[in-house]
């Protein structure tokens, strides 16, 4: 290296918006919902040394104006900028980098970011300040390239010189020992979840990826890896010592790896960490063991992708699992006592009016917890974007979209964007001002916190739905 010690900043940049940007998805948070970003929680595991001098800078949680972010970088005088950036909030990000490299050209600025991913040597081309991005941000390619250790930059495209660099996209290690992220350096008690019980929370990342092969899903098409079972276990155990009270798991796919998780609640349990917690899983990976530990170890909410109240569809975008096994784990985890929430996807080409609806209709007759109606996005590197082009749905040119639907990238054919909307906000309505269900969440609440938290959560929605 060229300098003993280097300062680097790990940087959620400022937006109008309540933006989240991270694990190649970006969106706008219309509810109370603000997770931790994950790919700078992650890449803070890689500079995790005296040699570094590391600092957080989370402008969206911290509610931080362009002028005061602009400001605290510039007193930092970092060596190195790692962020984020999304196509929900690309125009702002770039005004944002540019004023700031303007300003402070010494600075080497390095992102993630979903818009990125397709062709990340195009937007280093047009892009001045954009140094490299990162392609996977469960490898150390910026401590690589940090370290001239050239032969080891995996999961990062940068500038070298008038030249450009593309490595390989992702390394193809299938177990990661990675060290502890550096929660401390995150302001924890700002992030939210509408299922949270009890705060200040924080997420960890068990693996990344997924390695199941749903076409409308990103996850599908980057490089699964799994963490060590000890490197989980450290960083829970410096959560706890930090004073976290609710964790979410971020993972894609929670239970993917049966040893691994299984040891890792077995320590949940043994160690009395007393974590509450959530995750993502499917339904054909849980089964009323699977479940039954779960519970033990402190889960109280379980997100599983249910999309469609239709095989052929689920058939279709290879989620691989049928309507009856949704009702059969859905089933099996309110036996258990684990609340359940369904996320749905409507709006997939050539889908009708009815099936939107029926998908609605399932989510209550599966006593879902939870729903969230969301509507197809066609992202970049994924074949269910291929079949909206071919359709011609969608155009070439059209990046800009948002995964939480504050505005609709495309119809159906049978559906227009317009009345894409209108349906998404009345299956909201249908699910949620539903007399009996709301006496039901009203029956479940255990605390004040919960209380608050679901006070929130409802005002969101109702918002939302008559906005």
């Amino acid at each position: 290296m060229d300098k003993s010690n280097y300062k680097v900043l790990f940087l959620n940049p400022p937006g109008k918006e309540i933006y989240i940007r991270d694990y190649y998805c970006s969106k706008v948070s219309k509810a109370y919902y603000l997770p931790q970003p994950v790919d700078l929680l992650t890449q803070t595991s890689f500079f995790n040394s005296e040699q570094f001098e590391c600092k957080v800078v989370d402008a969206i949680a911290e509610k931080r104006s362009k002028e005061n972010t602009l400001g605290l970088i510039l007193d930092f005088a970092p060596d190195f900028i790692i962020t984020q950036c999304g196509s929900v909030s690309y125009e702002e990000d770039n005004t944002f980098f540019t004023k700031l490299f303007s300003v402070f050209p010494g600075v080497e600025i390095f992102s993630t970011g979903d818009l990125f991913l397709e062709n990340p040597k195009r937007y280093l081309n047009e892009t001045p300040w954009l140094h490299g991005v990162i392609t996977d941000f469960f490898d150390d390619g910026v401590r690589q390239l940090m370290a001239k250790n050239f032969e080891g930059i995996f999961g990062l495209t940068y500038k070298q010189g008038s030249n450009i660099i593309q490595n390989s996209s992702s390394s193809k290690k299938k177990e990661i020992e990675l060290d502890t992220p550096q929660h401390h350096l995150f302001a924890n008690h700002l992030y939210r979840m509408p299922f949270v019980n009890n705060y200040p929370m924080a997420t960890v990342l068990t693996n990344y990826a997924c390695p199941f092969p749903c076409t409308f899903c990103i996850m599908s098409f980057l490089n699964f890896k799994q963490r060590s079972t000890e490197s989980i276990k450290r960083e829970l155990l410096s959560l706890k010592n930090q004073g976290i009270k609710y964790v979410y798991f971020s993972d894609q796919t929670f239970f993917v790896n049966d040893k691994v998780t299984s040891e890792v609640l077995d320590f949940m349990i043994s160690e009395k960490l007393n974590f509450n917690w959530v995750c993502f899983s499917r339904v054909d990976v849980l089964d009323f063991q699977k479940l039954e530990k779960m519970k033990l170890a402190g889960c109280n909410t379980i997100m599983f992708g249910v999309e469609w109240a239709d095989d052929e569809l689920c058939k279709k975008y290879k989620k691989n699992y049928t309507v009856a096994q949704v009702r059969e784990t859905f089933a099996l985890a309110k036996k258990v006592g684990i609340k359940r929430m369904g996320t749905f996807l409507i709006g997939v080409p050539n889908q009708s009016r009815e099936s939107i609806r029926n998908t609605v209709e399932f989510a209550k007759e599966i006593d879902a917890d939870y729903a969230s109606f969301n509507v197809a996005v066609p992202r970049v590197q994924t074949s269910f974007r291929e079949e909206a082009l071919d359709l011609g749905l969608i155009t070439e040119d059209q990046k800009q979209m948002d995964q939480s639907g504050s505005f609709i990238a495309m119809g159906t054919g049978n559906v227009s964007a317009e009345e894409l909307m209108l349906l998404k906000k009345e299956a909201y309505r249908k699910f949620y001002l539903r007399p009996q269900y709301i006496w039901m969440r009203m029956k479940a609440l255990n605390n004040m916190e919960e209380l608050k938290t679901h006070a929130r959560e409802a005002f969101f929605v109702v918002k939302n739905i008559f906005s």
